[in-house]
């Protein structure tokens, strides 16, 4: 009973420390916390801003702004908050070679609290201009020798047509042909020339669009005798 009494009392400075930053954190009020960004082809970096407002009564202050990709990046205007005044978290994303939905995160900090106060949704969408899915398919021992089908999906805001199919003819056969149901611009079906031998192919779709718009999607191709 003695012990379990201590630990209580150990506890309460503990709290009493923690109720405070709380209380601050609670005060803080956020424009919004989840931002959507489209991306067009072109565009390298997407921004999105959320602006934070304190309404309490003591002066706060932001420690640090943790991200969970390293595609992402934060700027902080300015970390210390006195009452009634605002500052801007501004998230930048960059693209490289990402393609479709990217969900990142931004963790706010305030000082001498473990916990964030507060996580900010960056939700990007990178258009894929030449979809191809699957992207990879494969023929082992124990797969039937039969053809790979592959559909190949072209964003008409940016591509209009498939311009080219590059492979290797002396390993892969492809046939290509509409699809029946009309939801792919393109069905591909892919066999191996061979499945009595290794192969590693890459099969790159090539598009095309107005204003000189070109993009491509990759197929890699397995086969393991």
């Amino acid at each position: 009973m003695l012990k379990r009494l201590s630990s209580a009392f150990l506890a309460l400075p503990l709290l009493a420390l923690l109720l405070p930053l709380a209380a601050e954190a609670s005060r803080l009020e956020w424009d919004k916390t989840e931002v959507r960004i489209e991306m067009t082809p072109e565009q390298e970096e997407a921004r999105a801003e959320y602006i934070v407002t304190n309404k309490g009564d003591e002066t706060v202050r932001i420690a640090r702004v943790k991200t969970s990709c390293g595609c992402t990046g934060s700027i902080l205007k300015k970390k210390i908050i006195p009452p009634g005044e605002s500052t801007t978290v501004t998230g930048t994303f960059n693209k490289g070679k990402r393609q479709g939905l990217n969900h990142n995160k931004l963790e706010v900090f305030l000082d001498n609290q473990p916990e964030a106060i507060a996580t900010l949704h960056m939700i990007v969408q990178i258009p894929r201009l030449v979809d191809a899915q699957p992207q990879l398919v494969y023929w082992n021992p124990s797969t039937s020798k039969t053809d790979r089908q592959i559909r190949i999906t072209l964003d008409k805001r940016y591509v209009t047509e498939i311009s080219d199919i590059e492979y290797d003819h002396s390993q892969l056969i492809i046939l290509e042909e509409p699809d029946p149901n009309g939801k792919a611009d393109r069905i591909l079906r892919v066999l191996p020339q061979s499945f009595d031998k290794q192969i590693r192919e890459t099969v790159i779709i090539k598009g095309r669009g107005k204003d000189g718009m070109k993009a491509e999607a990759r197929l890699h191709i397995f086969v393991q005798p």
